[in-house]
């Protein structure tokens, strides 16, 4: 299993595809979580807050994902980039821009305090927002600030903790939703009329259908494991060699009789220049 640190090995040796060809070869949900992976991974933190509703949305429904002190770590960590960030800006440094997201803080602090008593988690965000409204209102402190703590505090190891959370959750949400074989995910279509006609239209009809199998070509020769495929001799499938010459087997009925004459698997080879 890939490891939070070995993706940049596999980022080099991937062609970047258009977002629409992606969506017809990636799950819409692993596709989500690839672009959130990447996200973090970019510290873009301006999409950190899509990111928590995301994590949040998730870990509600399925709190076993991740434990609570976990599923806070990585929130409330998402959720003070977000907020620092703001900080930093001239533009959006003042308590219209910030106050929303230290309200979500204490609403996502409330909730687990119900679940896991801690007053832990409560000190620390009732710290930090004392820190964000002292950067707000002293200018100054704001400067000494992000120019001496918070390449510290905030820094490689606060990046990495983060992204370890985050590969965590992404990892145990694709184990929780793994990908169905053909055979497994046809049952699930039940007994409705054939979707095969919409698949047509949306899939095999469109430019993007065409550009995704020019990408995979180098591929279709092997296996998941990149060994090649095995190859299956015609001979195999017999009878179906007899339907598909059926027609050049009238060259030998015998005459007035309507049987075929000798005609063996040897025979319809040769007829269909199968060697």
């Amino acid at each position: 299993m890939e490891t939070a640190t070995d993706n940049s090995v596999l980022k080099d040796s991937c062609t970047p595809l258009p977002l629409s060809v992606l969506r017809l070869m990636v799950p819409p949900v692993r596709l989500m979580s690839a672009a959130v992976w990447q996200t973090i991974q970019r510290k873009v933190v301006s999409d950190y807050g899509m990111i928590e509703e995301f994590v949040s949305t998730v870990t509600d429904i399925l709190p076993d994902l991740l434990s609570t002190e976990h599923k806070a770590q990585l929130i409330l960590g998402l959720r003070a980039q977000v907020t620092l960030d703001l900080c930093q800006l001239e533009t959006t440094a003042n308590m219209e821009f910030v106050e929303p997201h230290l309200d979500r803080m204490q609403t996502l602090i409330e909730a687990w305090n119900t679940e896991v008593a801690t007053a832990d988690t409560e000190a620390s965000h009732s710290e930090f927002v004392d820190l964000v409204r002292n950067l707000l209102k002293n200018p100054e402190e704001r400067e000494h600030f992000f120019k001496n703590v918070f390449p510290e505090e905030f820094g490689p190891i606060y990046q990495k903790d983060l992204c370890t959370l985050m590969w965590i959750f992404l990892s145990r949400l694709e184990n929780c939703l793994p990908l169905q074989s053909f055979q497994q995910v046809a049952p699930m279509l039940g007994e409705a009329p054939s979707f095969l006609e919409d698949f047509v239209d949306a899939v095999l009809r469109r430019e993007e259908f065409n550009l995704l199998l020019q990408n995979q070509k180098d591929h279709s020769g092997v296996d998941h494991d990149g060994k090649p495929l095995l190859i299956i001799p015609l001979h195999i499938f017999p009878s179906v060699l007899f339907f598909i010459a059926l027609t050049e087997s009238r060259l030998y009925l015998q005459p007035g009789t309507g049987n075929i004459s000798g005609f063996t698997t040897a025979r319809l080879q040769l007829i269909l220049h199968v060697n």
